[in-house]
């Protein structure tokens, strides 16, 4: 081989030996951005927004309203999804992992300086709970029966399950039909009146409340202005609610004594500003006995005197909610589908609401599994479920239907994070211990031909967080500390690049299609610095000859210019990256104690002093490897050729390049006459 070219820069495919490689495939691909071809570097990524938060970013969602804009951060792994109702100008949101399922638009979320979301409501509409009494009086009509209903309904046209049924009463038609005993809205705060340990060893503190109603166990509460019992003020997650004696179970081992008063105030309140109470009563219709609406009254009003008559004109629509269940409080990884249908899941069971209505859960419409789920994605109309054993999907128009859609995959790909499951236009994809496997039409291990299943185990699956733009599956992992960042483009150049950055989390914007991720509790766009070059290494294949021979010529074919936009970019980062600095040491932020302001000395590094981007890109290292040698090291300043060193031979060589500027190939030869050869 007197002549070589590397062209056509693609990246990893760790499985195969190095001599094994492509002429154009990498041993190392670091920083590099290789869709088109070329050997160009990706652009740092531009911060957005610094959001309020104690820990490392783990879940977080842009959330835009009228030109302007809110980043929701949490420290936990929380699902997001967007409301599917019409018309969703307030732009209201759904999300599970922060405790019990929750709701809440752009003013409840964004309000004050932060954290966001600021404030929410529980998902879903607790039912009245209180029996209507009816009496009748006054009428000289045919005689009639009935029974009464009423619902809730939220200020955002949610409605509940309804109340438990009136007895029935039997009157006359024209009769003043009064109800009484109808719940007011659930309240969101009260008072405590006890608390006592459940026994010296259990953990557990049995609290008595002025009321239960509207608290479930997983709830969370916050308990406050307790006296002797100081522990037991702060946030506590329910264990147990026992409404008959008004009593909640809490975690929380103490020696202390309640020795007086406190409060309790939901941390996810119920939407009761404006709510208001349907109720409904019992007409019979050819069709059957059923529950046609009567009157919308105050949410605050305990009684109401029904006077309308026995006919469907009269009346108004039949009851809809009889079945409407909010979601369970520990129901997870909510999504919506392309039908309008919410899902989430909780063990076995995958969970569905009513079209349109992600607060109503029908317990009618869930499926059950025979493995335990890790995670749920979505593409399109299909659920793919992915557990601790088998897959499987589920597809229907219907959510009560959905049971019939069911499918199992009929192989073992256990799904090993939750954190790193991302949908595809072709699928949903998530990494098992064979490697990483896309369900779709054609499922399948998509990194088979990448990695063996023991290098695959070496990138720590486990630790996976992930997500896809541009349909590439951009993902963080930990191993053995480091923390670093890998890009999968199977649909382009079937091979694998590693990034060296340390991310907490990635999210994908659907709106744009734009990726994010959170570096050191603050947020990034993605390769959103155009003025920033992170510097890129590439290390070709080794290159075996027959008998040993000396490279003598090298060339590489490279742009060196900037355009003004380039330039422009990089003038603003460099001058953006001083100004924090600068900002920075006038503030005294960074001095750690050592350094007195007041004698003009400073702390001048540290982890919050941004890198000084170049102002120039216009680096580029060559390296010739001989025998697994150092040869040959050059800064390329332009595409001319360039002599190698002789006074050796060797039937193997490896070509590194290293820098910020765009190579389109390198060609080596013995002579600087054979370049022109490859």
């Amino acid at each position: 081989m007197n002549a070589f070219r590397i062209a056509g820069f693609s990246g990893l495919v760790p499985r195969l030996a190095k001599q094994l490689l492509s002429s154009n495939q990498a041993q190392v691909a670091t920083n590099c951005n290789l869709t088109s071809g070329d050997l160009r570097p990706r652009n740092g990524p531009r911060a957005v927004f610094s959001p309020v938060i104690d820990r490392d970013i783990r879940s977080m969602f842009r959330l835009p309203k009228d030109g302007n804009e809110k980043w929701l951060a949490w420290d936990v792994d929380v699902d997001v999804a967007q409301s599917p109702v019409a018309g969703n100008t307030s732009r209201r949101f759904y999300y599970t992992g922060d405790g019990e399922p929750r709701t809440s638009d752009f003013d409840l979320a964004t309000a004050g300086a932060g954290p966001y979301p600021s404030g929410c409501y529980v998902l879903g509409v607790t039912p009245p709970v209180a029996q209507p009494a009816v009496a009748s009086s006054g009428g000289t009509g045919s005689s009639a029966t009935r029974a009464y209903v009423y619902t809730f309904v939220t200020q955002w046209g949610e409605e509940s399950r309804p109340s438990p049924a009136s007895k029935v009463t039997t009157g006359k038609m024209d009769d003043t039909w009064a109800l009484s005993n109808l719940d007011s809205a659930p309240p969101n705060s009260g008072t405590v009146s006890g608390a006592v340990r459940e026994t010296p060893t259990s953990g557990q503190v049995e609290v008595t409340l002025d009321t239960v109603f509207g608290l479930r166990v997983l709830e969370k509460i916050t308990f406050a202005s307790i006296t002797g019992m100081d522990d037991l003020n702060g946030q506590f997650t329910l264990v147990n609610v026992d409404s008959a004696t008004k009593k909640v179970i809490v975690s929380l081992a103490t020696t202390q004594i309640y020795a007086g008063g406190g409060t309790w105030k939901r941390v996810a309140p119920h939407n009761t500003t404006g709510m208001t109470k349907r109720i409904y009563r019992t007409l019979t219709t050819p069709s059957g006995t059923e529950y046609r609406y009567v009157v919308t009254i105050p949410a605050v009003t305990s009684s109401y005197d029904d006077t309308a008559t026995d006919s469907a004109v009269a009346l108004g629509e039949v009851l809809p909610s009889a079945t409407w269940d909010m979601p369970p409080a520990d129901m997870k990884g909510i999504k919506i589908l392309a039908n309008g249908i919410g899902a989430g899941f909780i063990g076995n069971e995958v969970l569905f609401s009513e079209p349109f209505k992600p607060y109503a859960w029908p317990t009618a419409y869930r499926q059950t599994y025979d493995q335990e789920i890790v995670a749920i994605g979505v593409s399109g109309t299909t659920l793919v479920g992915m557990t601790k054993g088998n897959p499987f999907t589920i597809t229907g128009v219907e959510p009560v239907t959905m049971g019939g859609g069911m499918e199992k995959l009929g192989v073992a790909w256990p799904c090993m994070s939750k954190r790193g499951v991302a949908s595809f236009a072709f699928g949903v994809g998530y990494p098992a211990p064979q490697g990483m496997v896309i369900i779709g039409a054609n499922s399948d291990i998509v990194t088979k031909d990448l990695f063996t299943q023991k290098e695959w185990a070496e990138l720590n699956p486990a630790t996976f967080i992930a997500a896809s733009a541009d349909n590439r599956y951009y993902c963080g992992y930990t191993v053995e500390g480091s923390s670093l960042m890998f890009v999968i483009d199977k649909a382009e150049s079937a091979s694998f690049i590693k990034v060296n950055q340390n991310i907490t989390c990635t999210w994908a914007d659907p709106a744009t299609g734009k990726l994010y991720v959170a570096l050191e509790k603050k947020i990034y766009e993605w390769e959103g610095n155009a003025g920033t070059k992170l510097t890129y290494e590439w290390k070709s294949k080794k290159f075996v000859t027959g008998p040993p021979v000396n490279y003598g010529a090298a060339k590489i074919d490279a742009d060196f210019d900037m355009s003004e936009a380039e330039m422009a970019s990089a003038q603003a980062s460099h001058t953006a990256a001083l100004a924090a600095n600068q900002a920075l040491v006038d503030s005294g932020a960074m001095n750690d104690g050592l350094a007195d302001p007041a004698l003009g000395e400073y702390e001048i590094g540290g982890d919050d002093m941004r890198a000084i981007p170049p102002l120039a890109i216009d680096s580029l290292q060559f390296q010739l490897w001989a025998d697994g040698v150092l040869k040959f090291t050059k800064q390329v300043e332009n595409s001319r050729a360039f002599r190698l060193p002789g006074g050796y031979k060797s039937d193997n060589v490896e070509v590194v390049l290293s820098g910020n500027v765009k190579v389109t190939g390198v060609v080596l030869a013995k002579t600087m006459d054979g370049l022109k050869q490859a």
